[in-house]
């Protein structure tokens, strides 16, 4: 009988490690393409942009100029992005524009700190909501099919963005 008792623990910790992986690694399978609007910078003329791009690997970055770590995580990003040219890197964020805080002031901030990538608007959060990020930075790797095939909340590492776009490419 303990016998029995201890395979069952065994069994339950080897599902309780495969579900805290799981939410770790962040995989959260399809994105729906969310239209962006973009803002006007050295890497964009604005417009808006379908996130992720459909057919192509996209390396989505989500982030608020507020947020302390985003910083180093486009440094992270901007290592990673290397020389993956065929790869659309792309940052979005969701903060609140109105009141003190204007558009300008995100593309101030983004010619301060931000990658060689086009940085988009999100205005309703349908990304984050999509992919259920609860703080930021928040980066995915989509497949060009559109799945989350690599999420990591916090600042990445460069390494480990590479090897998932290698992956998926």
């Amino acid at each position: 009988m303990r016998r029995r008792d201890l395979l069952a623990g065994v069994g339950g910790a080897a599902v309780v490690a495969t579900g805290g992986y799981v939410a770790l690694s962040g995989a959260s399978g399809d994105v729906d393409p969310v239209a962006v609007d973009l803002f006007e910078t050295a890497a964009s003329p604005g417009g808006t942009m379908q996130v992720p791009t459909p057919g192509e690997v996209t390396v989505l970055d989500l982030f608020a100029t507020t947020c302390p770590p985003c910083v180093p995580a486009l440094d992270a990003l901007s290592d990673a992005q290397g020389d993956a040219s065929e790869v659309q890197f792309v940052s979005v964020t969701s903060e609140y524009l109105g009141g003190g805080r204007m558009r300008a002031d995100v593309i101030d901030w983004w010619a301060d700190h931000g990658g060689p990538w086009p940085v988009g608007y999100d205005e309703q959060g349908r990304l984050m909501q999509q992919l259920d990020v609860g703080s930021l930075p928040h980066t995915v790797v989509i497949d060009s099919g559109g799945n989350a095939a690599w999420s990591h909340t916090g600042v990445p590492d460069a390494n480990r963005v590479r090897e998932a776009i290698e992956r998926v490419r």
